[in-house]
């Protein structure tokens, strides 16, 4: 009872506001076809013969990506529309470093830094009294992903902006660390928990012929 009400006090002055929605974390413009170790020249002589798309073992799942993965480099799936069979090709296969974390928003449009940083460090409190993570950003975190408990889901490291990678991949950070990340020239502010490990995911890029 009392921690419930502990919880309600502090956080009450933040959270009444909007959820902010947040994308632009993970859109950090990058050259994906890079890590198929491919030139910008290759690139655009491949998408002179039709579309180029990545597939994620992780992400991806459908029947449909399954039997790309089962393709080896060079064989193709052809699958019916309604317009005719479309033909889709692997032509590379690579496994690639992918992070993920739980984090937790703070969104600098909507409140004051001294506001954000006495919640951050309230929060903080909370977890040494074991206090699970999850629970707190599924509660407070001012992100489309609090309904996720803050998982990121598996992302490339070049995908997020430049401060919070360094932050995220310093390693010095230890298995189920909280830290603090602040990015002050966006207005935005986290509480990042290094929940996993990072992981190689297997990735095909794959083109969809032109008719």
């Amino acid at each position: 009872m009392k921690k419930t009400y502990y919880i309600f006090l502090f956080f009450s002055f933040i959270f009444c506001q909007f959820l902010s929605a947040q994308p632009e974390l993970f859109r950090n413009n990058f050259n994906e076809y890079k890590d198929f170790s491919l030139s910008k020249q290759q690139v655009k002589e491949l998408q002179k013969e039709g579309e180029l798309i990545i597939f994620n073992r992780d992400k991806h799942t459908t029947r449909f990506a399954k039997k790309l993965f089962s393709k080896k480099v060079g064989r193709s799936v052809k699958e019916k529309t309604r317009t005719g069979k479309e033909e889709y090709e692997v032509i590379a296969r690579k496994k690639i470093l992918h992070y993920r974390i739980n984090y937790i928003f703070f969104d600098g449009d909507e409140n004051s830094y001294q506001s954000i940083e006495k919640s951050r460090q309230r929060m903080l409190n909370l977890l040494e009294k074991d206090y699970n993570f999850e629970s707190i950003a599924r509660q407070y975190s001012m992100d489309q992903n609090r309904y996720k408990g803050g998982d990121s889901g598996w992302f490339k490291i070049e995908s997020v902006n430049e401060d919070f990678k360094n932050a995220i991949t310093n390693t010095m950070r230890y298995a189920d660390e909280v830290f603090r990340v602040d990015l002050p020239e966006q207005n935005w502010y986290y509480l990042v928990k290094k929940s996993y490990s990072p992981q190689k995911i297997e990735e095909i890029l794959v083109i969809k012929h032109k008719k």
